[in-house]
Formats: structure tokens, C-alpha cells, sequence
């Protein structure tokens, strides 16, 4: 009996040595454990983060931390952010920053190379993101953010058009040259010249609503024709617009107007997705945010589900863009719970959770996801939303930003409507631009 007793305590021994020896621990020590901890989260109201919601438990089982997500629209989180963000005190221990606000918070915000290491996660590999979209949680060198969502401008093109053998003759008859996805603006404006004047669709479908949405428009063109608007040179901000190529790029995007659906000047994006999948003449070819692509393919919303290329926007004369609308993830300075924040960020940013998010339909920054063979053959603009991050450019970041975008709506739509001369207009944009650049002490 006795030496069964002693087998038992040796037993007892050995399991409680093995379990101290599993969790790290050391004689009289109590096995480690994760301390609990809650952190507060404010995003933008959409598909993306919306979707990780549902991943949320297994974050906090692999960490013990507990996520608060509040989600407000684009224009509250902003709102939000200035009010709850300070240097002494945060109400929220993680942030999404629209990037054109990057500036306006980047005071208030933890360096990335000051980010603890990950204890569960580890820290987001720069390179797992597409140098000109990792740019966009960049502030004056510093980098602030990890960019967390590939929101750019892709390229959609009606597929049944361009494959149609009667179109496809008529076309190479005319012009000499296969009629397919738009590479550049010259095949960009004949092969939507050719569908407007025969009568089968719009040849494009412009974007004339909100002011941001004129202004990355307006960027578009300019960097196409090898102009930037607003640059930061020499620690300040200063209109570095080339005319005679701003006016190249009004011009040719007025051309493209002459071939637009009906009502084309004051066209937002509702307007838009009506012109393209509801009506039954449609649409040639035009850009699209990643976000809305799910509508458009959705048979119950689009006539045009599952006949649309995807790619990268046609290029310029004198160069290639697609503007970038993303969001970067920040921790404020003054979060007191800096590790556990970066933990969520490193988690949200991984190729795992990247992976999961892409099959249900968002788009992540990380590249290696969106060109993941897996994903691509079901999902065919993942591969076009990649080849956009090569060309990614973004629209003039500081904190007036509002108020030039007002600028350029105004005199941008005067000009391609036809309401101003096009020379006019670019120049009222700079003086008005300056103006505003000098107001405030730039």
C-alpha cells in the first residue's frame, strides 16, 4: 500500500513539474497567465471592419483581450477623433485615420517603430503591403499607422461588350486595333466613342458628386498627364500644378463627358452604379471603389453581374495612377494600453485574418492575399486591385484639405460642363488654391 502511495505522489510530482514547465514558470512560481485587459476601438462604419467583428473571439482567447468596437460614419470618426484624442488623454487605444487626416493627428499618434513587439502576433511586416499604399500611414518620414485596407480606384469594363464577334469586327474595322479592356486614355476614349455613337452604351461614366470625390478625379487626370497638384517641399506645402498638363487633363476628360450617360455633371456614386447595372444600355468602362464592386456583381441588383473585366485605370500620356482612399490603423500617444492595441493591430493586419477577410468579400492591404490563387479564380478583381497598388497615388494630405477640395469641385465641373473656358478653370484653382495655402501659413 505504501509503495503505491509514493508511485501516486511521484506521479503528482511530475505532472505539476511538466505543467510549471509548459507555462514558463519556476519553482514556487504560479503558472504564467495572460493578464486580462480591454481595449477601445473607433472605425469608419463599412464592409471591412464590419467583417472582422465575427473574428473577434479568437483574438481575445489567444490574448485575453477584450475589444470595444464603436463605428461611426467617415465624417463623425473625424469629428470623433479631434474631440476624444488628445496629448495627455484618448477615450479609444486605437484609431482608423482616413489618410487625408493623417496630418491633422499625426502629433497625437504612436510612431510604428515605437510599437511594442507582439507577445501573441508579430509586428506587421512592412513589406507585406505595397510600398505605395504602406506610404499612406506615412506623415513627414515618420510612419504612423499600418494601412489596413486596399481602398483605390480599379478599373471595370463590360466584358460582354468588348467579347461581343459584331462589336469586335465593327471596332477593328474602324480603328485598326482588338477591341478589349481599356490599357490607355487614347484606346480609353475610341472605344467608348464607338459603343456612345453606335448607340449600344455610355462610353464612361464620370464621378462629378462630393468634393472628394471630384478632387481624386481631378488628381487622376493630372498625374496621368504628368502633373502632381500640391506637393511638400522644403517643410511646407506648395501648388506645384503644371498648367498646360492641367489643362491637357481637363480637356481630355471633358472629352470623356461628351460620351457619358444622361445627367453625367452632378453623377455620384449612386447615379453611377444605376448607370452601369440597372439600366439596359449601361456602361462601357469606368473606375470603381473595391467596396462596391459586391453590388455590382449582385444578379439581384446588376443586369451586368458577372460581365465585368476588372483592372488597373488606363494610363495617361505621361504616366499611370489610381487614387487610393484608404484607411490606416494608429495607436495615440496617449493610449494606456499601447501593447494590447498593437496586439488587435498585428492580429487584424495578418496573412490569416487578411485571407479570411478577402473570401468574404473586403479587400486588406496585404498583397500576397489578393494575388492568392485560391481567391482570384472566384474572385477576378483581386488580381486588378494589385496591379493597382503598384500604380497607387494619393490625393494632397494637410489639414485644409476640406476647403481645396471645394475649390476644385467648383471650377472642375464649371470646366468639363463647359461653363468655364478649361485654361480658366485650372487657373482659378490655383489662385484659389494658394490663397487658402497662405491663409494658413503655409
Amino acid at each position: 500500500m505504501k509503495s503505491k502511495i509514493t508511485l501516486l505522489v511521484i506521479v503528482l510530482m511530475a505532472l505539476t513539474a511538466i505543467t510549471a514547465f509548459a507555462m514558463g514558470g519556476k519553482d514556487g512560481d504560479a503558472p504564467a497567465a495572460i493578464p486580462a485587459r480591454t481595449i477601445n476601438v473607433l472605425l469608419w462604419d463599412d464592409p471591412y471592419p464590419k467583417a472582422l467583428i465575427d473574428m473577434l473571439p479568437e483574438f481575445t482567447a489567444a490574448t485575453n483581450i477584450t475589444v470595444n468596437i464603436e463605428m461611426l460614419q467617415p465624417p463623425q470618426v473625424l469629428t470623433k477623433t479631434a474631440v476624444s484624442v488628445t496629448e495627455t488623454s484618448t477615450d479609444y487605444d486605437v484609431v482608423g485615420i482616413d489618410e487625408g487626416n493623417v496630418p491633422v493627428f499625426a502629433s497625437l499618434l504612436l510612431p510604428f517603430d515605437q510599437w511594442s513587439k507582439g507577445t501573441v502576433y508579430p509586428k506587421t511586416d512592412p513589406d507585406s503591403v505595397t510600398p505605395k499604399m504602406y506610404s499612406i500611414g506615412t506623415w513627414n518620414g515618420v510612419q504612423l499607422g499600418v494601412p489596413i485596407n486596399g481602398n483605390l480606384y480599379v478599373w471595370m469594363t463590360r466584358k460582354d461588350l468588348i467579347e461581343n464577334p459584331e462589336y469586335k469586327a465593327q471596332f477593328k474595322a474602324k480603328y485598326g486595333y482588338d477591341l478589349g479592356v481599356p490599357k490607355t486614355f487614347k484606346e480609353l476614349l475610341e472605344m467608348g466613342t464607338f459603343f456612345y455613337e453606335n448607340d449600344i452604351a455610355a462610353g464612361f461614366g464620370p464621378f462629378n458628386g462630393g468634393p472628394a470625390g471630384v478632387l481624386s478625379e481631378a488628381v487622376y487626370m493630372w498625374e496621368s498627364y504628368g502633373t502632381k497638384f500640391i506637393d511638400y517641399v522644403n517643410g511646407t506645402f506648395k501648388v506645384v500644378l503644371d498648367e498646360d498638363k492641367a489643362v491637357e487633363g481637363i480637356e481630355f476628360y471633358k472629352k470623356l463627358m461628351a460620351i457619358s450617360p444622361k445627367g453625367a455633371e452632378t453623377m455620384a456614386h449612386v447615379e453611377r452604379q444605376a448607370a452601369f447595372a440597372a439600366d439596359p444600355k449601361g456602361v462601357f468602362s469606368m473606375f470603381i471603389w473595391p467596396a462596391q464592386i459586391a453590388a455590382y456583381e449582385d444578379p439581384a441588383k446588376s443586369l451586368v453581374a458577372g460581365k465585368i473585366a476588372y483592372s488597373a485605370p488606363p494610363a495617361g500620356p505621361r504616366g499611370q495612377a489610381a487614387v487610393t482612399g484608404a484607411w490606416a490603423i494608429a495607436i495615440p500617444k496617449a493610449s494606456k494600453n499601447q501593447e494590447a492595441a498593437a496586439e488587435f493591430v498585428y492580429w487584424w493586419s495578418s496573412k490569416s485574418v487578411a485571407d479570411r477577410l478577402v473570401q468574404l468579400n473586403t479587400i486588406p492591404a496585404r498583397t500576397e492575399s489578393l494575388t492568392n490563387p485560391a481567391f482570384t479564380a472566384s474572385k477576378p478583381h483581386l488580381p486588378a486591385l494589385a496591379a493597382s497598388m503598384e500604380v497607387a497615388a494619393s490625393r494632397p494630405r494637410f489639414k485644409e484639405i476640406g476647403q481645396v477640395q471645394d475649390v476644385v469641385k467648383k471650377y472642375w465641373v464649371m470646366g468639363i460642363t463647359g461653363a468655364m473656358d478649361t485654361r480658366e478653370a485650372i487657373k482659378a484653382i490655383v489662385k484659389e488654391t494658394n490663397d487658402i495655402l497662405k491663409k494658413a501659413g503655409y
